[in-house]
């Protein structure tokens, strides 16, 4: 098992090749970024970059996470997933896709709503 600290970089350029060298998988691909750990835990692997896909635009805004579907109607059908899912340990999909930053575990503020999500951090580490 290994202890991974925010703020540490790893080198993959895929959601699988990460998901391999994290977890010992063996995906040719994984093109979602989700990935479930248990019950209400996810590792989540989003661009934080304000830019809107999908529907979705996922930022950083003063060490939180804001998420938030901008799409309209009809929803699509992943929108309950990050009602239901409570913790994110998150993986920041960086520089085109070349590495990740892992940003920490969050967790979903109780105000949010189905379109509009907030994920504050509650702890710098995880151990996979």
């Amino acid at each position: 098992m290994k202890t991974i600290k925010a703020g540490e970089v790893i080198y993959a350029k895929t959601n699988a090749e990460l998901l391999n060298g994290l977890l010992g998988k063996h995906y040719k691909a994984w093109m979602k970024a989700d990935y479930p750990l248990d019950i209400d835990e996810m590792l989540w692997m989003p661009r934080l970059d304000g830019v809107v896909r999908a529907g979705w635009r996922n930022m950083m805004q003063n060490g939180q996470i804001v998420e938030e579907y901008v799409g309209g109607h009809p929803y699509p059908s992943n929108i309950y997933v990050g009602l239901n899912i409570k913790r994110r340990a998150v993986f920041e999909k960086c520089d085109r896709g070349r590495y990740f930053i892992f940003r920490g575990v969050f967790e979903l503020d109780s105000d949010s709503t189905l379109t509009h999500r907030i994920l504050r951090p509650i702890k710098d580490e995880i151990s996979l």
